[in-house]
């Protein structure tokens, strides 16, 4: 059996009506969670079930063609705002002020921030001007980028005259999207009808228009054998019957075409940002990128996390109506797929109550807020948030369907909660170690913005372009929108590093000889837990911030473990240990991050988590350093003591730290559940 029908799930139709209603959340929380690609087939966003050919869930296909460069140009039937690709483009105004027509639909999909980006780029450079491009992140959208694009505006019955008019500025805003494209080398790109909705352009002269500039660009060798998906997606019949007239007429002769009728294949795409190449068509038309993803003091993940996320349906041609809609997982890990085929039966269980535990509650802002309104008053359930001992979540009650749906919402938003916390202690991290910087390009020197060359620099590209400007870390030189060229530097801050596997931290998988010792093998044994899988896990920023601290406290490390949740794993391996990511069932000694001298103590310290189907446990290097004893009934923090104490204990086997620089992960070991004894 194939790994890809292991990870089949059929379901029920009232489990499919569920997750046609909240189809994106889904996708986004088992993305996040478990690092699995969730693909929902013959699921319709109604809640209904069949073999549908409008659905958010499905996409048509109506013609293909390959150019000789290499580039595939497709016409689809879809909506732009589920369509997968890597890139989507809006149909914007001046003001990029998306009210209206598709920018609305996908600022509605893809969240408020897609908005508050563009104003920010707004405030900060201006309008954009017609026939120009600019690039922000995506927010909720199944996509990485939205290229909000400007097409002419014509009047309502426009004359001839003025079509001819405008003719070139639609020409010159199909190159600037393409310019945008190149330079951040992108894999997928979805354009639209440019200015043939509220704009009033003639949909015949639009599709005319954006298939020859793309043609154009071929043959001025600007794709330069790229590998390369242009999609012309629209979702009405008239207009996709034009773009598939106008890319017939202009294909070449040599290439080869075929119809389709929602026949969509799962693909991995290589999410890289560098590009070497030149264009013929000009400058990059590119304001603002990382600087518009910062969110609250990080760099937002999110649109990195829902970029994987497939959530179209996969159905052949000669399908039935009535074929099962199935869920299809695809994961490197099959503990991962297990553990999220067992979460979604449990979120889609019928129970009229449901709490979700989960510390970043605390982190949630005025729009989250807003959102759980919305969600209260959309599927007319009770929503109640709390944090109590240390422990935090939210309960929702009401009718069994309608809470199965509000969950996955909330579980979605605080799989975003998560990122954004994590985004920010990553940069903050970085920061401490290594910083970038230029005396001509100032704003480089922030934590955000540092991270993401440093992140650039370790993944091994040899340039980054954001905020109008051009990073070349082989010749550690930037080249602003002006074309001047000035110096950067990179300084660590301790010792000098490079790359681990093109990033700061890895995940490697080990034998279970190549860990265990006789130590290991004891602690492990009193529980009677038998390992599935055990890795290696390793983070160059961290090693140096904890042995700077070991320096500090002038201490040994212990040997310590940890419980925690499946969907932390990584977290805990990128920014290290956190009091968010797992916390204790009983908090006793405050709010801190708990660890045991025993595995046998771990598992007592965390007992709720009984709908996983593995237990985690991480081993981990810590500096207890001067520890003030506690007993049961009496919390104080280090900090609130007459004398400095680097960590609390009950002279027993349970430590608490206040500072993740004190704990260094160094093994992942994986246990099967029925193994515990």
């Amino acid at each position: 059996m194939s790994d890809k029908e292991q990870g089949r799930m059929p379901l029920l139709p009232e489990q499919a009506a569920i997750l046609g209603k909240c189809a994106q959340a889904f996708c986004h929380a088992v993305k996040v969670k478990f690092n699995c690609k969730a693909i929902l087939s013959n699921v319709k966003e109604n809640g209904s079930f069949g073999n549908n050919t409008r659905g958010v869930l499905c996409a048509e296909k109506r013609y293909s063609t390959k150019l000789p460069s290499g580039v595939e140009v497709s016409v689809w039937k879809d909506d732009l705002t589920h369509h997968n690709v890597e890139a989507v483009v809006n149909a914007a105004n001046e003001k990029l002020n998306h009210g209206g027509g598709l920018a609305q639909a996908l600022c509605v999909a893809g969240g408020p921030m897609i908005q508050k980006w563009s104003d920010d780029i707004i405030q900060q450079y201006g309008r954009v001007k017609t026939g120009h491009a600019v690039l922000t992140p995506a927010g909720l959208l199944p996509c990485k980028y939205i290229i909000h694009a400007v097409g002419p505006k014509l009047s309502q019955n426009p004359s001839q005259k003025e079509v001819d008019r405008a003719a070139p500025l639609l020409n010159e805003t199909v190159n600037s999207i393409l310019q945008i494209v190149l330079h951040q080398n992108i894999t997928s790109v979805a354009i639209p009808a440019l200015s043939s909705g509220l704009f009033n352009f003639p949909r015949d002269r639009c599709a005319d228009i954006i298939v020859k500039a793309i043609k154009q660009c071929r043959e001025f060798g600007g794709f330069q054998g790229r590998s390369l998906k242009i999609h012309l997606v629209n979702n009405d019949e008239p207009t996709v019957r034009e773009m598939e007239r106008a890319t017939r007429a202009i294909s070449d002769p040599t290439s080869t075409s075929a119809s389709y009728s929602g026949a969509v294949k799962d693909r991995n795409q290589s999410m890289t940002s560098s590009s070497n190449d030149s264009s013929r068509f000009g400058n990059i038309r590119e304001k603002g990128f990382e600087k518009e993803m910062k969110i609250r003091k990080g760099e937002a993940k999110s649109p990195e996390l829902c970029n994987d996320v497939t959530r179209f349906a996969s159905a052949s041609k000669g399908s039935a109506a009535n074929e099962v809609p199935t869920i299809l997982f695809n994961s490197n890990s099959a503990e991962a797929l297990t553990e999220a085929k067992a979460w979604v039966l449990n979120m889609l269980k019928q129970s009229d109550n449901m709490t979700i535990k989960n510390n970043h509650v605390i982190y949630f802002d005025q729009r989250d807020h807003e959102n759980l309104h919305f969600l209260q008053n959309k599927f007319q359930v009770h929503i109640n948030e709390f944090f109590k001992y240390g422990k935090g979540g939210i309960t929702i009650t009401g009718n069994p369907s309608d809470v199965s749906c509000a969950a996955i919402e909330v579980e979605s938003m605080f799989c975003k909660a998560q990122e954004l916390f994590a985004g920010a202690e990553e940069c903050e991290m970085l920061y401490s170690v290594v910083r970038w910087s230029c005396k001509d390009v100032p704003w480089i020197q922030t934590p955000e913005n540092s991270a993401v060359l440093e992140k650039a620099y370790l993944a091994g590209l040899e340039n980054r372009v954001f905020n109008n400007h051009r990073f070349n870390f082989k010749s550690l030189t930037v080249i602003d929108n002006t074309g001047q060229v000035s110096p950067m530097r990179r300084t660590c801050l301790m010792t000098p590093f490079m790359s681990l596997n093109n990033s700061f931290y890895a995940r490697t998988s080990v034998t279970r000889n190549d860990y265990i010792g006789k130590e290991a093998r004891k602690a492990f044994n009193v529980c009677g837990l038998h390992f599935v899988k055990v890795e290696k896990l390793e983070n160059i920023v961290l090693k140096q911030l904890f042995e700077t601290n070991m320096q500090r406290l002038k201490d040994k490390p212990k040997r310590l473990y940890q419980r925690v949740s499946a969907q932390f794993c990584d977290l805990i391996c990128r920014v290290g240990f956190q009091k968010e990511f797992s916390p204790p069932a009983e908090q006793r000694y405050g709010s801190g991050i708990y660890f045991s001298s025993t595995v046998d103590g771990a598992m007592k310290l965390w007992k709720d988590q009984e709908n996983e189907q593995y237990i985690y446990i991480i081993q981990a290097q810590v500096l207890t350093g001067k520890s003030m004893t506690l007993s049961p009934h009496l919390s104080l923090p280090p900090t609130l003591s007459k004398d400095h104490f680097d960590s609390l204990s009950d002279l027993r086997e349970t430590y608490v730290i206040f500072s993740g620089q004190q704990a260094l992960p160094e093994y992942l070991i994986i246990c099967p559940r029925s193994s515990h004894v």
